[in-house]
């Protein structure tokens, strides 16, 4: 059985592809690929389950291919589609070192790719206070710069 791709539904016509990935979704059907789609706001509120539900069971293992996600989510939906008899052939770990700080940073920092980046663990909705903060830039030197929380 050869990989297939999952991609995001469209929120208002679930039966479709998400408007941003109808071209992927067309250009993998046209190569022959099987395409099935994931509720990916389901997903993200925690109903991995309902948000597999159109994938259709034991339809064999599937590339991702949508909008970005944090890492436990991505791992539910993992086990969703086992639970369905479908798997995701980017584990969990993978998913999280290509999509999060720090996980890339070392690669393309090494390949003079990025900017010079610092960061640290905070809670959600919880930000460092400015005195961490401060002391985290400060290696950067003066400049424009980007806070980024997630």
């Amino acid at each position: 059985m050869s990989a297939g791709f999952l991609l995001p539904s469209d929120p208002l016509r679930a039966a479709r592809p998400d408007p941003g990935f109808a071209p992927e979704a067309e250009a993998a059907r046209a190569c022959g690929a099987e395409v099935a789609l994931v509720d990916h706001d389901a997903l993200l509120a925690g109903d991995a389950a309902g948000a597999v539900g159109r994938v259709p069971r034991g339809s064999g293992p599937y590339w991702y291919w949508g909008w970005m996600m944090p890492v436990a989510r991505y791992e539910e939906l993992s086990q969703a589609l086992a639970a369905r008899g479908c798997a995701l052939l980017t584990p969990s770990a993978a998913y999280g070192r290509a999509h999060e700080l720090p996980g890339w940073y070392d690669v393309v920092a090494e390949a003079s790719l990025t900017s010079r980046s610092v960061w640290c663990a905070a809670a959600p909705g919880a930000p460092p206070p400015a005195g961490r903060l401060a002391e985290l830039v400060a290696p950067l030197g003066p400049g424009p710069g980007i806070v980024r929380t997630t």
